[in-house]
């Protein structure tokens, strides 16, 4: 995706969108209520998008029914922040459809903008308004938000109400913008978790008003860089790798499809034994990590494991493990086409020349 707007270019779209439903005066009134609304919250067919000569989505097909949270997960620069953008419209598809609700929100953001609520990846709030004025104002421009009060609890924000944002610490400010996506009480949210990740406060308020607004029949399209947190919080997951749909399905069914066995991860010290375990273990990822390379080794039952790793002298940690989602992901999105990269496969964890993979 191209780079994340700056704090102020987010809180100048927000603005315009805020202003434009204060003109009408009606907010979200006029539109059919909740249970007017088509079943199929979200529906992507062909999606493509290049930015210049890089596409960053290729053919991505995925529907969000309304009562689910559906969670969109990648790699860095898999396209999860940009499948999101083209949902709230932020950005114009290269090719494809996007509807929301049955709506362009390219050609209709009037309507969709009044449907769904986003909290995209570099928001930041108004530095000068209280925490509740934040949430007064986003309220103020919906048919049917939810009493500010009750966001200000479920965010775990009642305490700091009265403060600037310019005071407010990172965690508190996470959970701010979390409670400005829900409290206009919108059928779609539309969640870009920050690059850096939320907080573990920030973490458990999101979960809070997500299963809050699912509850009431509302739907979340989430991009979570926290597989485990996924796993427990989304109805489907679906897997992104390099700008292309892998698999739409349950958590629990993509464990079974791509981490079944489970595994075991392995933190090797030296860099040349790292990759010579890498190597001989099929279907093996590894990533550097302090104190060493910590090398994945799937579905590699006991005496297996100890065949390929004996006679390796920096060996610092083994543990064993069921699949878990983090596994899927991990496997599902590993890079195995040697075509991928001009110098011939993937890196070495040693830094040496790169390592032939199996096609996928």
């Amino acid at each position: 995706m191209s780079p994340a707007p700056s704090g102020a270019a987010v809180r100048s779209r927000w603005f315009r969108v805020l202003r434009g439903g204060l003109r009408r005066g009606t907010g979200t009134r006029g539109l059919p209520v909740a249970p007017e609304l088509p079943a199929t919250a979200v529906q992507l067919r062909g999606l493509q998008v290049r930015f210049g000569s890089v596409t960053a989505l290729e053919g991505v097909d995925l529907d969000v029914t309304r009562g689910q949270v559906v969670g969109v997960l990648g790699r860095r620069g898999a396209g999860t922040s940009t499948t999101l953008a083209a949902v709230a419209g932020l950005l114009t598809p290269t090719a494809g459809t996007v509807r929301v609700f049955g709506h362009d929100p390219v050609a209709r953001p009037d309507v969709v903008h009044r449907l769904v609520a986003v909290l995209p990846e570099g928001a930041a709030p108004f530095p000068r308004l209280t925490v509740h004025e934040h949430l007064q104002l986003w309220a103020s421009v919906h048919a049917a938000p939810l009493p500010v009060d009750e966001v200000l609890a479920l965010a775990g924000l009642t305490a700091v109400a009265g403060r600037r944002t310019a005071g407010l610490l990172t965690e508190e400010t996470q959970r701010l913008l979390l409670a400005l996506a829900f409290v206009g009480g919108t059928p779609l949210v539309v969640l870009d978790e920050p690059a850096d990740r939320f907080t573990p406060a920030a973490r458990a308020a999101a979960e809070v008003l997500v299963r809050h607004r699912v509850a009431a029949g509302g739907s979340v399209l989430l991009a979570c860089a926290d597989a485990a947190r996924a796993a427990g919080l989304c109805d489907r997951v679906a897997v992104l790798r390099r700008g292309r749909l892998l698999a739409v399905a349950s958590p629990a069914h993509l464990v079974e499809r791509y981490a079944p066995d489970g595994g075991a991860a392995v933190l090797v010290g030296d860099p040349a034994e790292a990759s010579a375990l890498s190597s001989a273990a099929p279907g093996a990822t590894f990533q550097r990590c302090p104190g060493g390379t910590l090398v994945e080794v799937p579905g590699c039952d006991p005496d297996r494991l100890a065949d390929l790793l004996r006679g390796l002298t920096s060996v610092r940690d083994v543990r064993h493990h069921e699949g878990s989602l983090a596994d899927a992901l991990r496997r599902a999105t590993a890079d195995r086409r040697a075509h991928a990269r001009p110098e011939g496969g993937s890196p070495r964890p040693d830094g040496g020349p790169p390592r032939p993979e199996d096609p996928s």
